[in-house]
């Protein structure tokens, strides 16, 4: 089969798939707007890069309407290139679109043969989702709802372009409209719970100067793109004095870098992470809290196999593909108490849940993760089962992915594997 893949920053949530259908022998081609795939190759995956149309130069045009111009100067950049593809003889069979970027909107007009499959993300709400949910943070202007609109707007149209759907989660399914809920199918992206295995006897030096972890004395891990509000930073923040009295040999590891990923810009020019450090009541002890910025993918496991107690928080938003592998890796998870949290984590049964904005309680429940070992342990084992039977990408998504986009596994292949 042809199939095309088609994400700003290819191959984004698209790498496995597109790694495993290529070595498969199918024809796979990946459309982008950065130059990330031709930086680091996917063997077998033919990678084209599109520049977006010309749009308005006026910055408060730009900023007003940033919802809609951005994604449209995609959708006819993409698909331009899609025209070219399309006049030089491709002609997919399937073509996999990230809408969350505005690319999918003509592409059905130009390969009206293939079967167009959206992936969507998320649907926004002024109310009862993440853009209300934290009184610190309040919507002032009532633009930045009408932006949501426009936002939604083009998500809509989207699913018009599309034959089939698909969110990652149900939480996510249903932060669509509820006549929508039918059209869209729930499939995870998928983590390699065959890779991602508890090792209880490794250790990690952090930093050329850090210390040397394992799990002979506490560890406390909290795990974030970027250190900022929707994920919970500054209520990790502010728990940093009470999770430091729970042992004095205790170590914390922040992993998140300082820019910003979901959430606007911190006030005054700063980053997040200077506001939030600067709000901490009580004095830190900081030769024992480790910010260590972004990790590279291998030392990121590493520090989750020492961990004690991992710390995960979110909005009301997309669920974090690292809660589902810290599950697989066994940590002790110490979880905000969130819708998109409690599709996967149930409290006493594979983790501990505490109210989002109590950063007393939060590390209360870390002290009782560390002070139970038994306990923790039989549910950190429960939730590597969890992500095992419903989240493990070979044995479980994959398949479903295969059914949902048709692409069968081809006759060499399967000789291969018996």
């Amino acid at each position: 089969m042809k199939i095309v893949f088609v994400h700003q920053n290819f191959p984004g949530q698209f790498l496995r798939l597109a790694k495993t259908f290529a070595a498969e022998g199918h024809e796979v081609f990946g459309l982008c707007m950065t130059d990330n795939a031709q930086k680091s190759p996917i063997p077998g995956v033919k990678t084209y890069t599109y520049t977006p149309a010309p749009g308005p130069e006026d910055p408060r045009f730009e900023n007003r309407y940033s919802p809609v111009i951005p994604r449209l100067r995609r959708a006819y950049g993409v698909a331009h290139l899609a025209r070219k593809l399309a006049d030089a003889g491709l002609q997919p069979d399937v073509v996999v679109v990230n809408t969350g970027w505005g690319e999918n909107l003509f592409l059905k007009d130009v390969w009206p043969n293939a079967r167009h499959v959206a992936y969507f993300e998320y649907y926004y709400q002024a109310k009862g989702q993440d853009l209300d949910f934290d009184p610190e943070f309040p919507v002032t202007n009532e633009e930045v709802i009408w932006r949501l609109r426009l936002k939604n707007s083009m998500q809509l149209g989207a699913l018009d372009a599309a034959d089939l759907a698909v969110a990652p989660t149900r939480y996510q399914r249903d932060t669509f409209p509820t006549y929508l809920h039918d059209r869209i199918g729930i499939i995870h992206d998928g983590i390699d719970a065959q890779t991602l295995v508890p090792k209880p006897d490794i250790a990690i030096k952090i930093g050329t100067k850090g210390p040397r972890l394992d799990r002979k004395a506490p560890v406390v891990t909290f795990v974030t793109r970027n250190i900022e509000p929707m994920r919970g930073a500054h209520i990790v923040f502010r728990s940093l004095p009470y999770l430091l009295d729970i042992n004095p040999d205790l170590q914390v590891v922040i992993i998140g870098g300082k820019g910003t990923s979901y959430s606007g810009s911190a006030p005054g020019g700063q980053s997040w992470f200077d506001v939030f450090r600067s709000k901490i009541e009580r004095p830190v002890d900081w030769s024992r809290v480790h910010l260590v910025g972004s990790l590279p993918y291998d030392q990121f496991v590493r520090v989750l196999q020492v961990s004690s107690a991992h710390i995960y928080m979110t909005y009301p938003f997309v669920l974090s593909w690292s809660l589902i592998e810290s599950m697989a890796l066994e940590s002790r998870i110490v979880a905000s108490d969130t819708d998109p949290v409690r599709e996967v984590i149930q409290e006493g049964v594979n983790g501990r849940l505490f109210p989002f904005f109590d950063e007393k309680a939060l590390a209360e429940r870390v002290r009782e993760t560390i002070a139970e070992k038994d306990r923790s342990a039989e549910m950190a084992r429960a939730a590597r089962a969890l992500a095992v039977e419903k989240y493990d990408y070979a044995t479980v998504c994959l398949p479903q992915w295969r059914e949902l986009l048709g692409v069968p596994v081809l006759e060499g292949v399967q000789r291969r594997r018996a």
